[in-house]
């Protein structure tokens, strides 16, 4: 074994995970640690900071601890985080004095539908729709709230960079900086109308500092490299660039890297990938990203679990196949936009429903559901490609990460009724493997971590059932009936 090791840690939503590489890229060891529930009260969506932060020290001290037992070294880390949360920590010793805000959180609405007509703008100079699961609005509210310049305010990321330096750092990295909603793509950098536009007090935002950086050393180990989980993900996937990658974790994002070329289209989000500093040039040389997001999608794929009707992924493949086998044609279909009938700020106002014929079984009920997470990202499969980002012959491929990828059916499903080929990471963990391939990559003064990961196996689903293609249109018929209240009486709707 090798005596070099690169430590990954993906700080998520549901876990915080972390994996060592060697310095060919293969994954060596890997560690979850839990981390505490997310409190949700209507449109607020909070999480413990400080359990967030002990759930990374503690990633950091097993991997050392089973490098040091293997006589192995962490030459170096590279940290991911989730994106859009925002909290408020005393500057004198970094406790947090306000839980995280998540992105999941929309209190800030309100001050999104001020701005009329205006989000426009936002929307161009940002690349990011106008919306408030983004920082710009919990930024102003935090700000508020905690006047005393003694007091930061800033992104999940920032806080742990602040705890693990010792409080010497108050910094944020540039793909997180890229999602607030206060910084102008087109700069990169802090905007000052965005920020007056929010009610922002710049002065109190922190350094944005390039992706692939040497942020500071916790441990014994540098940390070389900080970056957005979504992010991460992208770097860790196989393939050739310009592959898309659909990641399946709490949320689903639907991901095309675009090199140095920034592309905007409207609905799609545009973001900074990665950033490094040009060593011969001093500037930062930054890579982009276009991005389509569902936030509902882990969800859902947990409402047959919640209702008891199965244990685990593996029994849920086993009862959609059971369903499809028995039904091809389906009997059962459900459309659910929201874990709970959607309050009056959603802007899809429009309840959970199955709609089921006679003789539908739980196993049809189940089937259904999954193939209404199927259907969502079929739908942001179909918008990529509509916008001229999947062409209908090169590019044909998209690589799928992330915990849901492991239902089989699913996959096969997405597949049949796109009529692109999907490609399973053999590991969940891309998120941390690709953390630790730009912490080996910063540390080699590497060009690119593409030669890490072209030749990954991976586990392929071609399409094989192009008549499911009707069990889309037949959702897209019932969300039709849905929006119009043209409800047949077979159709129940969900609480």
């Amino acid at each position: 074994m090798t005596s070099s090791m690169y430590l990954g840690i993906d700080q998520g939503s549901s876990a915080t995970k972390g994996v060592l590489l060697d310095p060919a890229g293969r994954s060596i060891a890997d560690f979850t640690v839990a981390v505490p529930p997310r409190i949700e009260r209507e449109r607020t969506v909070e999480q413990d900071a400080e359990g967030l932060l002990s759930s990374v020290v503690e990633v950091v001290l097993t991997a050392k601890r089973w490098a040091s037992e293997h006589g192995a070294t962490i030459v170096a880390a590279g940290l991911a985080v989730q994106r859009s949360g925002v909290l408020a920590w005393r500057a004198s010793d970094g406790v947090p004095l306000h839980p995280m805000i998540t992105w999941a959180d929309t209190r800030t609405f309100p001050i999104i539908q001020s701005f009329g007509p205006y989000v426009e703008r936002i929307s161009e100079m940002t690349g990011l729709p106008t919306i408030p699961n983004f920082g710009a609005g919990k930024i102003h509210l935090l700000q508020r709230k905690f006047l005393e310049p003694a007091v930061k305010v800033g992104t999940l990321e920032s806080f742990i960079l602040y705890r693990l330096s010792g409080r010497q750092l108050f910094v944020t990295e540039e793909t997180m900086a890229a999602r607030t909603m206060l910084y102008d793509l087109k700069a990169g950098a802090w905007s000052d109308s965005l920020c007056r536009d929010f009610k922002v007090d710049r002065s109190r935002l922190p350094e944005i500092r390039p992706s692939l950086s040497v942020y500071t050393t916790f441990e014994d180990i540098p940390i070389v490299a900080a970056l957005g989980d979504q992010q991460a993900a992208v770097v860790g996937r196989p393939g050739e660039s310009g592959y898309a990658l659909l990641n399946l974790g709490t949320i689903a994002s639907l991901v095309v890297e675009t090199g140095q070329r920034m592309v905007q289209k409207p609905g799609l989000m545009t973001s900074v990938l990665l950033s490094r500093e040009d060593p011969s040039t001093k500037e930062t040389r930054k890579e982009y990203l276009v991005e389509i997001t569902s936030a509902i999608t882990g969800t859902v794929l947990m409402e047959p679990l919640r209702r008891g009707w199965c244990q685990d992924s593996s029994e849920l493949h086993t009862m959609c196949s059971r369903s499809y086998d028995e039904h091809p044609e389906g009997i059962a279909t459900a459309y659910f936009v929201n874990h709970r009938p959607s309050p009056p700020w959603h802007p899809e106002r429009t309840p959970n429903a199955i709609f089921c014929k006679g003789g539908a079984t739980t196993d049809d009920k189940v089937r259904a559901i999954v193939e209404n997470v199927g259907n969502l990202i079929v739908r942001m499969i179909e918008e990529f490609h509509d916008k001229g980002l999947l062409g209908p012959d090169q590019n044909n491929e998209v690589v799928v990460t992330g915990g849901g990828s492991e239902l089989d059916y699913l996959l096969q499903y997405i597949a049949d009724v796109s009529g692109r080929t999907l490609h399973r990471m053999p590991t969940r963990e891309a998120t941390a493997r690709g953390a630790a391939l730009a912490a080996l990559v910063a540390n080699e003064k590497l060009p690119t971590a593409r030669e890490f990961t072209r030749e990954l196996p991976k586990k392929s689903y071609p399409p094989q059932h192009p008549e499911r293609r009707r069990r889309y249109i037949a959702w897209q018929k019932l969300e039709h009936d849905l929006l119009h209240s043209l409800l047949p009486q077979s159709v129940q709707l969900e609480p």
